[in-house]
């Protein structure tokens, strides 16, 4: 068989919580074991293959599987593989999603792992009630580490987010209060996907991290964040960065530095700006 190195590694994690109470050490508990793996490896490498796999999740999904293994009476690994697929199923959306933190993520799962320890007889139902247990905790640690914008600062915004059709779709672009344009968005294919790229602009922006492309040495910060950069004509860009990486707001060329600088202060400031309708 020709094994892919990361799903059997994921597969023998989940093989290693099922041996853990077992205590045998023989040629016969050998030969269940490569039984257990194999299947456990055939029922979940198809994920990999799929259009929306996430590594992530599948890295979760493993460390969830393997510490409910350590209680699942799975000679074969059958429960255990489609354990797995509903798990993975059940958070692919949160990792999936545009604000997506991966810190966060990691956190949920080890938390879900350690609840799964104890759980009583791990079945397809214990599964989905793993899954909603992880996206529970997932939001509600996303709630807590979101900062909340004060009224201050809200009445200080008077920006405007201005919608415009297009050929092949919808788009907006962030005015500042004197109407000057000070970032644009990519072309959407709907206006609920539109919207919902204005909220991760009003989410990301207030406290995004800094990073200057055009620095010597360049010092690397995490998403989200706005990047500068130079662009052909040798002027000076911002683009804003959500937490999966992708850009959701872009500058117009500045001469200077400074003045790009200041676009994102003014983004930062307008984030929280209302769409003028």
């Amino acid at each position: 068989m020709d094994y892919d190195k990361k799903t059997l590694k994921i597969s023998a994690k989940i093989a290693a919580g099922a041996l853990s109470e077992s205590g045998k050490l023989d040629p016969e508990s050998a030969k269940e074991t490569v039984v257990f793996l194999k299947t456990v490896y055939n029922g979940i490498s198809p994920l990999r293959e799929q259009e929306d796999f996430v590594k992530d999740a599948f890295k979760a999904a493993g460390r969830i599987t393997a510490a409910a293994c350590e209680e699942m009476e799975d000679p074969e690994g059958e429960t255990a593989a489609k354990f797995f697929k509903i798990v993975y199923e059940g958070i692919l959306p949160i990792a999936k999603e545009e604000d997506f933190d991966d810190d966060v993520f990691k956190y949920v799962s080890k938390i879900t792992a350690a609840a799964c320890e104890e759980m009583e007889e791990p079945d397809e139902e214990k599964a989905a009630e793993a899954a909603e247990f992880f996206k529970a905790v997932y939001s509600g640690l996303l709630e807590e580490e979101a900062e909340e914008i004060s009224e201050e600062e809200k009445t200080v915004c008077n920006g405007k987010y201005i919608v415009k059709e297009t050929a092949s779709g919808i788009k907006f672009s962030l005015a500042a209060g004197n109407n000057q344009i000070i970032g644009v968005s990519e072309i959407y294919s709907s206006r609920a996907a539109m919207e919902k790229g204005i909220e991760s602009v009003r989410k990301n922006a207030p406290t995004a991290n800094l990073e200057d492309l055009t620095a010597e040495p360049v010092v690397p910060a995490t998403c989200p964040k706005f990047e500068i950069y130079n662009d052909k004509a040798g002027e000076f860009r911002f683009r804003l960065k959500a937490r999966n990486g992708e850009i959701i707001l872009a500058s117009e060329g500045y001469k200077t530095k400074a003045s790009c600088e200041n676009g994102i202060e003014s983004v930062r400031k307008n984030a929280p700006a209302e769409i003028a309708e």
